[in-house]
């Protein structure tokens, strides 16, 4: 029973080893189509999502409602959702860092020269070795650009890591029967992380969070939802009106499992010609 968290670099071979390792387990796969398919019960769908997808933030998106926001709430839910399930192969989407420090989690890393990535795309996609460079360098940018923006913390940071895989040296086949000998291990066997008591405070007010993000009446960004015990919930930050604290409020006081709310929201209407970054 546990988590495994797959970080990749583009053309590494970590989505094929993420998959390879959930059949191996009998594990569910989280990827592009099990998100896709968890945010549709968020009002999200695909095309929404695939403009959005671990990219930083574009120049409008900075000045007006930022969708990324909106998002990154709906992503952090669904990893933390999927946690507290037990037994998931979750690639990417920051999910080594929300989940750090939660027993039971065990955080990879799939990288690879860049010429092996290189030659990967060009085998598997029918691309040149040209184009194969620009999408590598291209989605490498992003990558890292999304998470420092979102995370503030470096795109592939060795610490953030349980063990990091060279599949240049390790093929895939190789990669898999390592973690799958881990994850297999005692250590891992009987963990459950969904016994964690901070896993489930996170993910309770992570769900509540991305309720009122979804919430078109409300401009959320400035809002911080936090469970401090079993159904014990505090709002903080900064709302832009009166009807948005009520409104924010309401929403998290009627939440199913909510027997306490203590909020400290401040009102602060929004400067005009100015827009918070």
């Amino acid at each position: 029973m546990g988590i495994l968290t797959i970080s990749r670099e583009l053309g590494s071979g970590g989505d094929a080893i993420g998959k390879k390792v959930a059949e191996e387990l009998g594990w569910t796969l989280l990827d592009n189509d099990g998100f896709a398919d968890a945010a549709q019960s968020y009002g999200y769908v695909r095309a929404e999502l695939e403009q959005v997808d671990e990219r930083k933030p574009g120049l409008i998106d900075r000045f007006f409602r930022d969708r990324q926001l909106v998002y990154l709430d709906i992503m952090r839910a669904i990893v933390y959702e999927s946690a507290l399930k037990n037994n998931f192969v979750i690639l990417g989407r920051g999910s080594h860092i929300l989940l750090e420090g939660i027993e039971g989690v065990f955080r990879a890393r799939i990288v690879a020269s860049r010429n092996y990535r290189q030659r990967t795309l060009v085998n598997n996609e029918g691309i040149t070795p040209s184009m194969a460079e620009q999408f590598i360098r291209h989605n490498d940018d992003e990558r890292m650009a999304y998470t420092r923006h979102f995370f503030d913390v470096r795109w592939g940071e060795p610490s953030h890591f349980d063990i990091i895989l060279n599949t240049g040296l390790f093929n895939e086949d190789m990669s898999v029967r390592l973690l799958v000998n881990i994850l297999g291990s005692e250590k891992f066997s009987h963990s459950q992380p969904s016994e964690s008591q901070k896993l489930q405070n996170l993910a309770f007010a992570q769900k509540i969070k991305a309720t009122i993000m979804t919430d078109e009446r409300i401009d959320a960004s400035g809002i911080v939802v936090e469970c401090l015990g079993p159904g014990e919930l505090f709002l903080h930050g900064r709302v832009n009106s009166d009807e948005e604290k009520e409104l924010a409020e309401s929403i998290a006081s009627g939440y199913a499992g909510v027997v306490e709310l203590s909020s400290e929201l401040v009102v602060m209407p929004p400067i005009e010609g100015w827009y918070p970054v």
